[in-house]
């Protein structure tokens, strides 16, 4: 595979560096490029691209790209014109065939009457990005954020059983991955690794993940990465439309119906709005050869939006609620150490279940609201000032699995462990106008954190405050292959802990303050191949979970211990990436350095502890020194005949730099190999497709020695098929899709899943979505 990149990377650069042999003073030249949108670098169709003092031209394809042949040698100067935007003019020598990408510029005070849409958040181009497919998410409907997400190369998962699952990126997961929900920090109880993301992915039009640190555009805690969660914008086009999703999976038999419906109206057409549900249940899932007690689930989750856009000015509104009830696997929770080691050993659960929708201690209950208020306007020549504002409410029940000996507390059904928190979020930026080339922003930022507690204490109550502010440079010369970009940030966080310490309340303070940078590039060879690199700084205080957890930790069946000693871990990060998109090839290539001082992790702590409530295994929170370095690829070839095959790796490791041994808990290696075949068009079917996919995670053997309750299990084979249509319904269209995971039923059990002490994985998993999107006009005269 090396010698083949190598093979591919050599052919696209002598193609693009290759001078003719002899020169020709003949009019056979050919002038290429792109034209992109400057804000967001999405294409522009239909931009008028003129040679001036000339009658030759050309028009922008659905692409954005264009085309101009049969040009002598000579100097020329292009002008592009797109509605909305400023004319855009470059002069340029041309000797032989000629690439100009060009960068219209948005101009409110040209749309007079134009209606402006809200913009998705920008995405940095000099680090390594990967946006899911509409294919890809239509696939995962249905399925958790994490489990989404993982279709990404270089992203796994980190679970805790079969309906918890957290992204991870190139090893890294929790509070050092950034999630913007709708441009949004999402904020709640993610420190533990069965503290999933609140975030119901059909709010989603848009999956994307950031790879590498972003501290600078996003702040602290951005160490492995950024996903970004957007909601498609909402409607510019007067009338009433949504659509219907039914999601049915064999497995748990868990079922799942949302709707979305929107509409702007043409008597007022600046106000736009949404309506969007969701609801879900399933039961006990099944592993290869028994069901998993208590594995049930349910959620209902809703949201509204509401904007109102202007070309000069606008305002949004979004307000979203997710609420879900977790089964924790019984089997996961022993009552003695005995038995405990009995588990680790035995083949199956010490407690067998048959099917049931029934959720019993110990479970989880979670509930998550978002508000959130933005605004922009745009300051004449000055440039455009953003703002916005959000309100954030977490509230976390966890349950454990017996009830209180007293009859009338048992009654009243508490939990063992509540947490609320409530987060205050607010951001300011200025984008200015390009001057000598260089367009930026220059940004603050402030949040307020307040956690409580009621039960049992494993983590105190705790005030959290944090300003930064920012700068960002980008240098793209018109005409120019090379784009460069840096930033510098500054952040200052500031935690109140409150303890009882002799009937008296104790209250450490901790602050913290740090600068972070970053300089990145993006050189375009050509419309086929580019090459970015970035190298930036990261950091993140300890949480006060790191610091002052004690005890049992129901829903992730362990006992955990904080450290108060623990200080800031300082990441520092070196990301390059490929990208080749040829007609029938496709390629790209990440590899990555990950320098962390005073990594934090959890590690694993010989013997497990007996407790009133059991035995569990026992992890104590640590700092050493770490290394995470690796690459992900990603290869694509369109085969004769409608074929399609698609092969993805990631590699990582992690190294302990302090004790010169392997970090625990990271993910092995794994190669993912898909075949597809695409049905030719019929009169009533379109978009038909079979594919099957073959998944290798390999043996984590690289972990430190007796550092486990168990031995990391042996790698492990599924395979999986997908196959999806669409077929007219009425006037709308129907979307069709059905797969199948875990196909032949193979026995495993996942290295990251916690769980894997207990219970192997779930066996096959048949599914079958359905997706509606409908669409009515409203009557001109309405």
């Amino acid at each position: 595979m090396h010698q083949l990149y190598k093979l591919v990377l050599l052919t696209v650069l002598g193609i693009t560096m290759a001078q003719p042999l002899f020169a020709q003073d003949t009019c056979t030249y050919t002038l290429s490029g792109r034209v992109v949108d400057e804000h967001d670098g999405q294409p522009l169709l239909f931009a008028d691209v003129q040679l001036l003092g000339t009658e030759i031209g050309a028009v922008t394809d659905t692409a954005g790209y264009y085309q101009i042949k049969g040009l002598c040698k000579g100097t020329y100067t292009v002008r592009c014109m797109y509605v909305g935007c400023e004319p855009v003019a470059a002069t340029l020598v041309v000797k032989g065939d000629t690439q100009l990408n060009l960068y219209p510029e948005l101009h409110a005070d040209l749309l007079a009457g134009v209606t402006i849409v809200g913009k998705k958040q920008q995405v940095t181009v000099t680090q390594s990005t990967q946006t899911l497919t509409k294919k890809e998410l239509n696939q995962s409907k249905g399925e958790s954020l994490g489990n989404s997400l993982s279709k990404v190369t270089g992203v796994t998962t980190l679970a805790t059983g079969n309906n918890i699952a957290k992204p991870v990126i190139h090893g890294l997961h929790s509070n050092r991955i950034l999630i913007l929900n709708n441009g949004v920090r999402q904020e709640g109880q993610q420190w533990g690794n069965e503290h999933a993301p609140e975030i119901d992915p059909f709010i989603a039009d848009e999956l994307t993940v950031i790879k590498g640190a972003n501290s600078v555009r996003f702040g602290p805690d951005a160490i492995a990465g950024v996903i970004l969660v957007n909601p498609k914008p909402l409607p510019k086009k007067p009338g009433i439309g949504g659509e219907l999703n039914l999601v049915g999976f064999s497995n748990g038999r868990q079922y799942v119906a949302s709707s979305m419906i929107e509409g702007n109206s043409a008597k007022l057409p600046p106000l736009s709005w949404r309506l969007q549900g969701t609801y879900k249940q399933g039961g006990n899932v099944h592993a290869p050869n028994y069901f998993l007690k208590n594995t049930g689930v349910q959620e209902y989750n809703f949201s509204w939006a509401a904007a109102y856009t202007k070309a000069k000015f606008g305002v949004e509104t979004f307000y979203s609620q997710f609420n879900t009830d977790i089964g924790v696997f019984s089997a996961a929770h022993i009552g003695n150490l005995t038995d405990l080691q009995r588990a680790f050993e035995a083949d199956e659960p010490l407690e067998s279940a048959d099917f049931t929708y029934a959720i019993n201690r110990p479970w989880q209950q979670i509930q998550h609201e978002l508000f959130k208020a933005t605004a922009y306007w745009y300051i004449g020549e000055a440039g455009k000032l953003n703002f916005s504002y959000a309100r954030q409410y977490n509230k976390r029940l966890e349950y454990d699995k017996d009830e209180a000996l007293n009859d009338s507390i048992a009654a009243l059904n508490l939990p063992a462990l509540q947490f609320e928190i409530t987060t205050h979020t607010s951001d300011l930026y200025w984008e200015h106008k390009r001057v000598l080339n260089l367009k930026g922003s220059v940004g603050v930022s402030g949040i307020h954190q307040g956690n409580t507690f009621a039960g049992r204490m494993f983590i105190p109550n705790f005030r959290k405050y944090g300003s930064g502010a920012y700068w960002i440079e980008h240098w793209k010369p018109t005409g120019n292959k090379l784009e460069l970009e840096t930033g510098i940030r500054f952040d200052y966080i500031f935690q109140e802990i409150f303890l009882w310490q002799n009937n008296v309340i104790y209250s450490p303070e901790y602050s913290y303050t740090n600068v972070s940078g970053s300089v990145g590039g993006l050189y375009t060879f050509n419309d086929k191949f580019l090459l970015r690199a970035n190298a930036g700084t990261a950091w993140r205080p300890p949480n006060v979970n790191e610091l002052y957890s004690d005890g049992v930790h129901h829903g992730a069946a362990a006992v955990e211990i904080g450290d108060t000693s623990l200080v800031t871990e300082q990441a520092y990060n070196l990301t390059a990436s490929a990208e080749y998109k040829g007609k029938k090839l496709k390629v790209n290539a990440d590899v990555y350095y990950n320098y962390i001082n005073n990594f934090i992790y959890l590690k694993p702590t010989l013997p497990p502890t007996l407790t009133i409530r059991g035995a569990f295994p026992t992890f104590n929170y640590s700092q050493v020194n770490a290394t995470l370095q690796g690459f992900d690829f990603t290869v694509n070839y369109a085969l004769p005949f409608n074929f399609n095959v698609t092969s993805k790796a990631s590699i990582l490791r992690a190294y302990n730099t302090s004790t010169n041994e392997y970090l625990v808990q990271m993910p092995a290696d794994r190669f993912t190999h898909t075949l597809e075949y695409k049905l030719p068009k019929r009169k009533k079917i379109s978009d038909a497709y079979i594919a099957i996919s073959v998944l290798q995670v390999m043996k984590q053997w690289r972990v430190e020695s007796n550092s486990d309750f168990v031995a990391p299990p042996n790698g492990y084979v599924t395979v999986g098929l997908q196959a999806g249509l669409t077929v007219p319904l009425g006037q709308q269209k129907m979307n069709i899709g059905m797969g199948v995971n875990n196909l032949f039923n193979a026995v495993y059990r996942d290295y990251l899943n916690r769980f894997r002490y207990y219970a192997d994985e779930m066996g096959t998993n048949v599914s079958l979505k359905i997706n509606v999107p409908f669409d009515i006009l409203q009557a001109k005269n309405n």
